[in-house]
């Protein structure tokens, strides 16, 4: 058995960027000493020359770590699979495995397949919800950078702005969809407003972090009909209060509906249900029956 350092000697590999092979890439799974110390076996060792060598010779080492382990180098079309699935089903589309390896082609892979598997309703009130959460939790507990966990979400972002621009709503005033000054989590509020769409309601989707005055100016401006807001964290509360009292102060007043974890603390504003599909559907009815 042979300690990280000396791994390190023979295969010509930072010690740090070996601890990143094995965290990032599942490239090998060293045992541990009674000290809790890495220890690798004579095949770990070839392993780890075998990914040295390509890394060497210009392979990114998210494609090495993959020919090593066996598996070809998948394109779009394909996807990734892991055990233990968020509705307890066996495999899934894993988000999280394909945010570690920061492919493009493979990321865009999992959510195509991902949406073309199941309708989009069961895609975002089921899937995508478990997907965002376990990204969260990886990047808690260090499984992945900041940079990965962005990565992953911007190309959620992308896949949703697409279909978002391809649903094709009726007439009408409009309904506005964003997030109130300071607010970033915009993933499932902008699901949301491609089910709202898809529900035939004219949406326009201001997106983050947009200003309080903006708010109020482009309500007018537009003859909004109504607005949602996303009340995800703890500090989007306060901005996101200022939005309904504004534009509930406009005449006519706009009303509000709120999604989001912290959506019940927002007075004068309906929380909307957390299946976003349904919420959807629920509010196209309202706004068909003139109860919004």
């Amino acid at each position: 058995m042979y300690a990280v350092k000396q791994v390190s000697a023979l295969t010509g590999v930072s010690e740090a960027t070996l601890r990143v092979w094995e965290r990032r890439y599942k490239v090998v799974a060293p045992a541990r000493s009674a000290g809790g110390y890495r220890l690798y076996d004579d095949d770990q060792v070839a392993t780890l020359r075998a990914m040295a060598a390509l890394v060497h010779d210009g392979v990114p080492a998210s494609i090495a770590a993959r020919t090593i382990q066996g598996s070809e180098v998948r394109g779009e079309g394909s996807e990734v699979r892991a055990e233990g699935s968020a509705n307890g089903e066996g495999a899934s589309f894993d988000l999280v495995a394909a945010a570690a390896l920061l492919d493009p082609g493979l990321v865009h892979a999992v959510l195509t397949d991902a949406f073309a598997a199941s309708s989009f309703d069961d895609v975002v009130d089921e899937w995508l919800p478990s997907e965002l959460q376990r990204l969260g939790e990886a990047w808690q507990t260090g499984r992945l950078t900041v940079a990965q966990e962005h990565f992953a979400s911007a190309a959620v972002t992308r896949q949703l702005s697409t279909r978002f621009e391809e649903a094709q709503p009726r007439g009408g005033a409009p309904v506005l969809v964003g997030l109130p000054q300071g607010g970033r989590h915009e993933v499932m509020l902008l699901a949301f407003a491609v089910c709202l769409r898809r529900a035939g309601v004219n949406t326009i989707y201001l997106g983050a972090d947009v200003p309080l005055d903006d708010w109020t100016t482009v309500a007018s401006e537009v003859g909004a009909r109504a607005a949602v807001l996303g009340v995800h964290l703890e500090e989007d509360v306060v901005p996101a209060q200022s939005v309904v009292d504004r534009l509930a102060a406009l005449r006519p007043p706009v009303p509000v509906r709120v999604g989001g974890r912290n959506r019940h603390r927002i007075a004068g504003a309906r929380p909307l249900d957390e299946r976003v599909s349904q919420a959807a559907v629920a509010m196209a009815r309202d706004l068909r029956a003139g109860a919004l």
